[in-house]
């Protein structure tokens, strides 16, 4: 005879909120070990810019933290940004173009990705001056940085029209691109080099537009650059950052997402509903495939780099760009 012994409904509830504790417990304890396991990293942007759209959307649309990492994303000018990345202090920079040139000439830094392929950067001048050509004669231009992108496509610019950019023109760091803008507003600058959304609002403003820089100048301008230590002493990292920024970059693309992007470019960059749409448009069709570039638009940089600054020797793609890690990204997605 098999005797079944009733078990006391005490115990039965006894141990049903064991369980409910248990699973309890273990939630919070995953809870806190993502918290504990989320990695800060530091990522160099030359200037408040939609520029890098990518990375704002990430970082406000929890893109970024989905792969484990609590990302500050910190204005600073060009040089500091490289200096901060080759003594550790920064861990990625934005500023692909900067990057590259630094890259170019010795600096341990290499291109790990690239988000945006045009140069999207505007000229715009007082509206007495009606063309590139009458730039000659001492006009003062207002970049981000004096060796920011803005700046290279501004002296790729004037050389194109006949204007020599080492005599004719005398540039001023900004640090901002909303700075470049206030200096043309104020008369400190005859001419500023701006980015969007503020070529739209130059363009209300009934400043110039004398030309898009995306029409003399073919080369990467936005990205994820990281120093060769990083990307060998920290290759998982570096795949999580680059994974995520190309979720960011579907993210903004996914019309289904259209309506949030675009109300945080409103709240970013305190621009109304019309114009963070033309905004949103055009930084989407600027924006890479895949993370990659082609190696044509890489060899016009160094090309362009070379003559700037003045390098008789040939410098190879392998030099800026390493696409070692994105490659290794792109195969896992694929599975």
């Amino acid at each position: 005879m098999t005797i079944k012994k009733a078990m006391n409904p005490g115990i039965k509830n006894l141990g049903a909120w064991c369980l409910l504790i248990f699973a309890a417990l273990l939630l919070i304890g995953v809870a806190w070990i993502d918290e504990v396991g989320a990695q800060k990293v530091r990522v160099a942007m030359p200037a408040k810019s939609m520029t890098f759209l990518n990375f704002y959307v990430g970082d406000k649309f929890g893109v970024y933290k989905a792969e484990g990492l609590e990302v500050s994303l910190e204005v600073i000018k060009t040089k500091a940004g490289v200096s901060g990345m080759v003594t550790g202090e920064l861990d990625y920079t934005s500023a692909i173009g900067s990057a590259m040139r630094a890259a170019a000439t010795g600096v341990p830094l290499k291109a790990a990705m690239f988000t945006l392929d045009r140069v999207m950067v505007y000229m715009f001048a007082k509206s007495t001056i009606k063309s590139i050509e009458e730039l000659k004669g001492g006009k003062v231009v207002a970049p981000t940085g004096l060796v920011a992108t803005p700046t290279y496509a501004a002296k790729v610019m004037a050389r194109a029209h006949g204007v020599n950019p080492d005599k004719d023109l005398t540039f001023i760091s900004t640090g901002d691109v909303a700075n470049s803008l206030a200096a043309l507003q104020s008369g400190t600058a005859d001419v500023a080099m701006l980015s969007i959304p503020f070529n739209f609002r130059a363009e209300e403003l009934g400043f110039r537009n004398l030309g898009s820089a995306v029409d003399y100048l073919q080369s990467p301008f936005a990205g994820l650059g990281a120093t060769d230590a990083k990307m060998k002493s920290n290759p998982a990292q570096v795949k999580r950052m680059i994974r995520a920024t190309l979720k960011g970059m579907e993210f903004t693309r996914d019309p289904a997402n259209q309506e949030k992007v675009a109300g945080l470019l409103m709240d970013e960059f305190k621009l109304d509903r019309k114009t963070a749409g033309l905004s949103l448009r055009e930084i989407i069709k600027a924006f890479t495939k895949d993370g990659t570039t082609s190696e044509d638009a890489v060899k016009v940089e160094i090309k362009e780099i070379r003559e700037q600054a003045k390098i008789k020797a040939e410098i190879p793609v392998s030099q800026l760009v390493d696409y070692k890690l994105l490659e290794e990204v792109l195969a896992e997605i694929k599975r």
